[in-house]
C-alpha cells in the first residue's frame, strides 16, 4: 500500500498526548508533521476530505435549507446529494481508479451506497443507508462482502442512540467494551480486505468510538482539572478503551510500514461552553419579529422529546414526514422578519436573509446583498459579539444551489460555542452541572460538548505538499495531500 488515511471522527492533537496512546503519540511527534488547519464548522470535514471541495461547491453542510419558498431543514445528506450539486466533483476513489491505482475504503460517513470502485468499498453508517449493525449488500461493493462481514461479526455502527437507548449500557465498562468491539472488528476486517485486494490507497474510519467518547469525556475532564468530583470508573473506562485504541493503529502502521500514513478527523471537540441564540440577537437588533404563538410550539416540543420513550421517539425519526416537521420548527414570523437561524444539529453558524425566493419571506432579490451588509456590520460592532470575540463575514458565492443553501453571513465563534434557538438570550453560559457524568443522564441527548475549529491532520513518514493559505486552510488539503503522494 503506498498511502493509508486513517480517520477519527472528533480527534485532535491533545487526544493524543494525555499519555494514553504511547504508539500514536510517537507516530505525531517523532515521525509526523501537523497541519493546522482549520474548520468552519458548517461544511461537513468528510466531504471536504473526499471531494477536495467545501460545501461552498458540494452542498455537503451538516444541516441545511431545502428552499423551494420554505423554512423546510435538513441534516441528510448522501453521495448522491454531493454528487447532484456538482457533476465535476471527483471523490478521491474515483480519481484514483483514473490514474490506475485500487482503492480499499472502509466506513467513511456520507458515503450510501457504496460506489463501484476497482477495489472494494464499505460505506459508513447513516447517509440514507440507516444505522443498522448488520452489513446490506447496498453498503459494500462488491455486494458480495456484506455476507463476508458479517459473517466475521462486523459491526456497522454504534452510536449514543443504541448504546444508552437500545442496549442500555449504562455502565462504563460496558459501554467502553462495546466501542472497543466495534474498532476491534473494523481493524481486522481492514487489514483482512486490504490484503486480499491489493489495494494502494487504504482509507479506515473510526468514527463513533471516539467523537462518542470525546464528547462525553472531555468536560468530565475538565470538572476533574477543576477540582470537582468526576467519575473515575468512566475515566478510567475511556483510558483503558484508547490504550487499546492505539494498539489498533499499531497493528495497521506495522501491518503497511511502506505506506504514507494521514492521520486526520473531521473536526475537533471542545466541552460546551455558551449556547448562541441567533434570533434573539436578530429580533433585539429589529432584523427579525418573533412569534409568540410558534414559540411557544416550539418550546412544548421541546419540553415533551425526552418524556417520549427513546424506542418511540426512534421510530417516529424514521419518518420523513415527521422528521422534517420537527425540524422546521421556527419561533419566529415567517412573513415579517428578515433574516433568521435555524440550527436543528447546532451547526448552523450565522444567518440567512428571508427572501422571497429562497424562502417565501418578506425580502425581494436586490435587497438581499443590502441586508447581508447591514448584518455583518451590526453584529461585529454588538458588545456581547465582541466580548466574546464572535466575527461576521458576508459570503460573496451565489447563484448556485449549494451557495444558495451556506449562510448569508458566517459567524465565526471560538471554541465551546454552540448555536441554540432553545436558550433565552443572544449568549447564555451552558452549565452541565458539578455532578460526576451518569450514562443514565446522557441518554438525554444532552449536547455536553461541541465541534471544534481545529481537526487532527497529521502526515507520517511524508511531507505535507502544500500549505495552508488565505483561500484554503481546511481539510480540502488532505485530499490535495493524497493525490500529490500518487503523482507519476
Amino acid at each position: 500500500m503506498k498511502t493509508l488515511v486513517i480517520g477519527m471522527d472528533g480527534a485532535q492533537l491533545g487526544t493524543f498526548q494525555r499519555g494514553w496512546t504511547p504508539f500514536i503519540q510517537s507516530l505525531i511527534e517523532e515521525r509526523g508533521t501537523p497541519l493546522d488547519l482549520k474548520e468552519d464548522l458548517i461544511s461537513r470535514g468528510w466531504a471536504e476530505i473526499i471531494t477536495g471541495e467545501h460545501a461552498l461547491t458540494t452542498g455537503a453542510m451538516y444541516e441545511r435549507p431545502l428552499m423551494g419558498g420554505t423554512h423546510r431543514w435538513t441534516d441528510k445528506l448522501c453521495l448522491a446529494d454531493i454528487e447532484v450539486m456538482n457533476l465535476n466533483v471527483k471523490p478521491i476513489w474515483k480519481a484514483l481508479n483514473e490514474k490506475g491505482y485500487r482503492v480499499g475504503i472502509m466506513n467513511v460517513p456520507t458515503t450510501f451506497p457504496a460506489p463501484q470502485v476497482d477495489g472494494f468499498f464499505v460505506s459508513g453508517g447513516g447517509g440514507g443507508g440507516g444505522l443498522s449493525q448488520r452489513v446490506t449488500p447496498e453498503q459494500c461493493h462488491p455486494k458480495r462482502l456484506s455476507a463476508m462481514l458479517n459473517d466475521q461479526n462486523y459491526i456497522l455502527d454504534e452510536r449514543l442512540p443504541s448504546l444508552l437507548g437500545e442496549k442500555q449500557l449504562f455502565e462504563p465498562k460496558e459501554f467502553f467494551d462495546r466501542l472497543d468491539e466495534v474498532n476491534t472488528r473494523r481493524t481486522a476486517s481492514f487489514i483482512n480486505l486490504v490484503q486480499k485486494e491489493a489495494v494502494d490507497f487504504g482509507f479506515v474510519v473510526y468514527r463513533s468510538s471516539i467523537v462518542t467518547t470525546e464528547t462525553l469525556l472531555l468536560p468530565e475532564l475538565q470538572r476533574q482539572a477543576e477540582g470537582h468530583e468526576a467519575n473515575q470508573k468512566f475515566i478510567e473506562q475511556a483510558h483503558r478503551l484508547y490504550t487499546r485504541f492505539d494498539n489498533h493503529i499499531r497493528q495497521l502502521v506495522e501491518t503497511f510500514p511502506a505506506a504514507q500514513v494521514v492521520l486526520v478527523s473531521d473536526h475537533a471537540m471542545a466541552p460546551r461552553k455558551w449556547s448562541v441564540n441567533f434570533n434573539a440577537f436578530l429580533v433585539e437588533q429589529g432584523f427579525q419579529q418573533a412569534s409568540s404563538s410558534r414559540r411557544g410550539l416550539f418550546d412544548a416540543v421541546k419540553s415533551v422529546r425526552h418524556l417520549i420513550p427513546r424506542a418511540i421517539r426512534q421510530r417516529l425519526k424514521s419518518s420523513a414526514a415527521i422528521k422534517s416537521a420537527y425540524q422546521s420548527l421556527i419561533t419566529f414570523d415567517p412573513k415579517h422578519s428578515q433574516a433568521f437561524n435555524i440550527t436543528f444539529t447546532n451547526a448552523t453558524h450565522g444567518f440567512y436573509v428571508n427572501d422571497h425566493e429562497r424562502f417565501g419571506g418578506p425580502v425581494p432579490s436586490h435587497q438581499v446583498t443590502s441586508i447581508q451588509n447591514q448584518l455583518v456590520e451590526t453584529l461585529n460592532r454588538h458588545p456581547v459579539a465582541r466580548e466574546h470575540g464572535f466575527k461576521a463575514t458576508a459570503k460573496t458565492a451565489k447563484g448556485t444551489v449549494p451557495a444558495d443553501q451556506f449562510p448569508d453571513v458566517v459567524v465565526e465563534m471560538p471554541d465551546g460555542y454552540a448555536p441554540s434557538n432553545g436558550s433565552p438570550g443572544f449568549v447564555t453560559e451552558y452549565t452541565v452541572g458539578r455532578e460526576p457524568i451518569d450514562l443514565r443522564v446522557m441518554g438525554k441527548d444532552r449536547r455536553v460538548s461541541a465541534k471544534a475549529h481545529h481537526p487532527l491532520a497529521v502526515v507520517v513518514n511524508a511531507s505535507w505538499q502544500i500549505a495552508p493559505n488565505p483561500d484554503k486552510a481546511d481539510l480540502r488539503l488532505v485530499y490535495d495531500q493524497i493525490m500529490a503522494s500518487f503523482e507519476d
